[in-house]
């Protein structure tokens, strides 16, 4: 196992980073550390997202 650092969103900020390096992460090789980097990433995303629902439609 990937030991990876658990990436945080604790702002809107962090939130379009996180976002920002999925994006540039793709589709990578499976097992690698980049494939541990982007679920620890998704998971982040989906916990901000969950917390801040209601509050997306006025994002920009």
């Amino acid at each position: 196992m990937i030991d990876v650092k658990k990436p945080i969103v604790r702002c809107a900020d962090d939130y379009e980073r996180a976002i920002q390096r999925a994006a540039e992460i793709g589709t990578p090789p499976e097992g690698s550390a980049e494939e541990a980097e982007l679920f620890a990433l998704v998971d982040a995303i989906e916990k901000w997202e969950a917390r801040h629902e209601d509050e997306s439609e006025n994002w920009e």
